[in-house]
């Protein structure tokens, strides 16, 4: 009687849920951007032709773009670029597009270490450079890339974003601490955002220079736009019309420091079907501050000609009650601050724990837990809060930064990118 009881113990529907592995990897897996040549730089470039500046920007001049694939012969990939407004939609003015400058030809990559299983062949370009002379990225803004097969590109194996920025503004950013008195603790503490420009090149009309958008550490999908003819409660621009204007939003909830999860050590964490955070699960952080976010909302990875670079299959375990009516998630630049369906946590009644499991590249992770509700018409997480697992406190050193836009009307109108700036709270 004893071992029957021990078995139908063993294969409870919480202990199967508990050794299920994680979903099967993309075909393009482990996708990162970014400026230059550290991957826990911002995806945000200089122009060439204003690369004299990056000494004052400390932007790179070029952008990297890396992924890996597990194909026994390395697949014949190309990547096509696209221009940008300043709401991330593709231009299709003939003017703007150019597909001989914004299409990458053949890519550059190399084989995985020897003992690597979730995958062969790395692929790392940087683009303009030598190696891909013909990309080039005529006009500064937003960004697109679609990685595509060469003789299949209307099927998009992956995308990402980033900017191209001119430096013909100069622009300063400040971050204040301030009370939002609508609301309780401790949703009442905000930032306020002010960035002072001045138009000085002559070639730029100084009432063209209108928009702003103000970025959080690395999510690139949600912006906080300042418009001098957009007004809102919260924003507000001084100087309208002049060559030297203050665009300000108000209200900007700081969040809390990232959870870091850290898989850097196959001493702690040795491959295996499913890894668990050494300091067991997470917990609500709703009224608690945090350690100051490691990479900003970034990560780092080891390198490919370490013995142990290889995916492993890792679980986020939250521990909390049962939540009505909305789903959690976990973003990270694992998804690119972008929660999907697939990002949803189930919950173990069982153990009263969230339970979610995904595919890491062996590295460090900055990652965080988001309410919502997953939109199947939409394709979006809907109704998101970042605050009520995570908590809000001045103390959270967010890297905030911020894109001035030009709105150029030659060529039948485009999006240029003019300024940057960038400052850290709590400095």
């Amino acid at each position: 009687m004893r071992r029957i009881l021990l078995f139908l113990v063993l294969f409870t529907p919480a202990a199967l849920q508990a050794q299920t592995p994680c979903s099967e990897l993309p075909f393009i897996r482990g996708l990162r951007v970014f400026g230059g040549d550290r991957e826990d730089n911002l995806p945000v470039i200089l122009q060439a032709d204003t690369s004299r500046a990056s000494a004052e920007t400390f932007l790179p001049t070029y952008i990297t773009i890396r992924f890996d694939v597990h194909e026994r012969m390395p697949p014949r990939l190309v990547i096509r670029f696209h221009h940008c407004d300043k709401d991330w939609n593709i231009d299709t003015d003939y003017f703007v597009r150019d597909d001989f400058f914004t299409y990458s030809r053949e890519l550059l990559y190399e084989g995985a270490p020897t003992g690597a299983d979730h995958f062969l062949w790395r692929f790392e370009n940087r683009f303009p450079s030598e190696e891909h002379s013909f990309v080039r990225f005529l006009y500064s803004g937003n960004w697109i890339f679609d990685i595509v097969d060469e003789r299949d590109q209307e099927s998009i194996y992956a995308s990402g974003r980033f900017i191209v920025v001119e430096n013909r503004v100069r622009a300063g950013l400040s971050i204040r601490n301030d009370y939002w008195t609508d609301w309780d603790s401790p949703y009442d503490q905000v930032h306020r955002l002010d960035l002072d420009i001045a138009v000085k090149d002559q070639k730029l009309f100084p009432d063209y220079v209108r928009t702003v958008d103000f970025y959080k550490n690395f999510n690139l999908f949600e912006q906080y736009r300042v418009d001098s003819y957009d007004r809102r409660d919260n924003t507000f621009v001084e100087g309208i019309g002049l060559k030297e204007k203050t665009f300000t939003y108000r209200n900007v909830p700081p969040g809390n420091g990232y959870r870091f999860y850290d898989l850097r050590s196959p001493s702690i964490y040795a491959e295996k079907a499913i890894l668990t955070k050494f300091e067991g699960p997470d917990f609500t952080r709703f009224r608690f501050s945090a350690d100051a976010s490691r990479y900003h909302g970034s990560s780092v990875t080891t390198p490919l000609n370490s013995f142990d670079t290889d995916y492993l299959c890792v679980q986020f375990e939250l521990e909390h009650p049962e939540i009505d009516g909305r789903d959690v998630f976990v973003a990270g630049l694992f998804n690119q601050w972008d929660p999907q369906a697939t990002d949803q946590l189930e919950y173990d009644k069982d153990i009263g724990h969230y339970i979610g499991r995904r595919w890491l590249l062996r590295g460090a992770y900055d990652y965080q837990y988001v309410l919502g509700t997953y939109d199947e018409e939409l394709g979006y997480v809907a109704n998101q809060d970042w605050i009520a697992l995570a908590g809000n406190t001045w103390a959270a050193n967010n890297l905030y930064w911020v894109i001035v836009y030009y709105d150029d009307d030659e060529f039948g109108g485009v999006t240029r990118a003019v300024g940057f700036a960038a400052a850290v709270a709590g400095r």
